[in-house]
């Protein structure tokens, strides 16, 4: 398994200093969907920056204009972007091109997504594509769990898992896929000591702690 540590729904300047906090024990770095509307690419660039080449992924949610949401992304530093699974097929392809000529990843968002849509894309896409099922804030305060979205589906395919993912959570899902990146924001990045959390989860993310 990878961690990548979601920085969301805080101020940049707080952004930049979790990034650099806790840059040593993930394996990737989200600059969240809140950060990029409140800040522009300021907040990738700056968070890039402050993650001293631990990869970051820019989460677009992109649902038109591939070229130049991604090429804003990718300019500004990050390896990675995400685009929305319920938008066009066009959309979603120029994504997988646009990142494959970057060197970078395209980062499926599943977001209330429907089951027939989600295996249309599995059919249709390069295993260099990664699917993210993704519970929303809005639907974990109404009880629906980010592990629920997982199953056979994801075999042999690379898989990013969001949604209030906690320690114990993580513990769960250790081992179910070698492919899973676990997602992990205020567990990490709420925490008295999100340096402390990042490197307790990071061991739970490779075995090392039970």
């Amino acid at each position: 398994m990878q961690l990548q540590v979601a920085l969301d729904r805080i101020d940049l300047e707080r952004a930049v200093r979790l990034a650099d906090q806790v840059r040593a024990h993930a394996d990737w770095i989200e600059v969240g969907t809140s950060l990029i509307k409140r800040y522009g690419m300021r907040s990738v660039s700056e968070v890039v920056g402050a993650a001293a080449g631990t990869p970051v992924l820019a989460d677009l949610k992109t649902a038109d204009d591939a070229a130049t949401e991604f090429g804003m992304a990718f300019d500004h530093g990050a390896r990675a972007a995400t685009v929305l699974a319920a938008t066009t097929d066009a959309t979603v392809h120029r994504c997988v091109e646009l990142a494959r000529d970057a060197g970078a990843e395209a980062v499926l968002d599943l977001l209330a997504v429907s089951g027939r849509r989600r295996d249309e894309l599995l059919r249709d896409l390069p295993a260099e594509v990664v699917f993210a099922p993704h519970i929303g804030k809005d639907a974990q305060q109404v009880g629906h769990a980010a592990a629920d979205a997982l199953g056979e589906w994801t075999r042999g395919r690379r898989i990013a898992l969001a949604g209030g993912l906690t320690r114990d959570d993580v513990t769960r899902l250790r081992g179910s896929n070698p492919g899973l990146r676990v997602i992990v924001g205020s567990a990490i990045t709420a925490a008295a000591d999100p340096a402390g959390a990042a490197a307790d989860m990071s061991t739970v993310v490779r075995g090392e702690s039970g």
